[in-house]
C-alpha cells in the first residue's frame, strides 16, 4: 500500500514538472518572438526540441496561436489607421480611434476586421454623428427601432458602442446567411428580403462598394 502511494506521488510530481517545463518553454518562446517573429510551425519545433517530445497538446497549440494573434493586432490597428486617414477626411487621432474600435469589436464577435471596416466606410464614411433620412444613426448606421433591443445595453449614440452593435449584427447575419454576400446585402436591406430573393439596384451598388473597400483595407501580413 505504501509502495502504491509512493508511485502515485511520484507520478503527480512528474506531471507537475512536465507542466512547469511547458510553461517555461512558452515563456521563453514569447520572449524570443519579441526579438524575431516566427511562424507556428517553427514555434512548435522549438518547443518539441526543448521538451524532447511531441507537442500535441491542444492547450499548448492554442497558447502558441494566441501569441501570434496578439502580435498581429497592433499591426492591424496601425494599418487600418493609415488607410482610413488616407482615404477619408478625418484627423489621425480619430482614424486611430476607429481602427481600435473596429478591431476590438470584430475580435469580440468573431468577424473579419476588414469586412467590418468596409461596412462602416460604406455606411457613414467614418462620421461619428451620421444620421440617415430613414433614421439610421452612428458610424455603423444602426436603425434603433429594429436593433436597439438586440444590441442592449449598448448606447447606440456612442460611436464605439454603435460600431460594436454593428459587429454584433453582422456576426448574427453571418450565422443566418449562406455566404458573406448574403450577410452584406442583409445588413443593408434585412435578411428576410434577401432570403425571399429580392434584388434591388441600390443593394447591388451597396455590395459593390463594400467589396471595393475590402480591397482598400485588405491587410497583408
Amino acid at each position: 500500500m505504501q509502495e502504491t502511494n509512493n508511485i502515485a506521488q511520484t507520478g503527480r510530481w512528474g506531471a507537475r514538472v512536465l507542466l512547469i517545463c511547458a510553461c517555461l518553454c512558452i515563456a521563453g518562446l514569447v520572449s524570443l518572438l519579441v526579438i524575431q517573429p516566427k511562424n507556428d510551425t517553427m514555434a512548435v519545433a522549438f518547443m518539441e526540441e526543448e521538451l524532447g517530445t511531441n507537442v500535441s497538446s491542444p492547450d499548448i497549440e492554442t497558447a502558441i496561436s494566441a501569441v501570434f494573434q496578439e502580435r498581429e493586432k497592433p499591426d492591424l490597428v496601425g494599418s487600418l489607421e493609415v488607410k482610413i486617414s488616407s482615404h477619408f477626411p478625418i484627423p489621425q487621432n480619430e482614424a486611430n480611434e476607429f481602427a481600435n474600435w473596429i478591431v476590438q469589436s470584430a475580435d469580440k464577435h468573431g468577424i473579419d476586421e476588414v469586412l467590418l471596416t468596409s461596412i462602416v466606410a460604406t455606411e457613414s464614411s467614418f462620421r461619428k454623428d451620421a444620421v440617415s433620412h430613414k433614421g439610421a444613426i452612428g458610424p455603423a448606421q444602426i436603425m434603433p427601432k429594429y436593433w436597439e433591443e438586440f444590441c442592449a445595453p449598448l448606447d447606440l449614440s456612442v460611436p464605439q458602442e454603435n460600431i460594436e452593435c454593428g459587429a454584433r449584427i453582422l456576426s448574427h447575419l453571418l450565422e443566418q446567411c449562406w455566404d458573406e454576400s448574403c450577410a452584406i446585402r442583409s445588413y443593408n436591406m434585412g435578411f428576410p428580403r434577401v432570403k425571399a430573393g429580392k434584388i434591388f439596384p441600390s443593394v447591388e451598388r451597396y455590395e459593390r462598394t463594400v467589396e471595393q473597400f475590402k480591397e482598400v483595407f485588405a491587410f497583408n501580413v
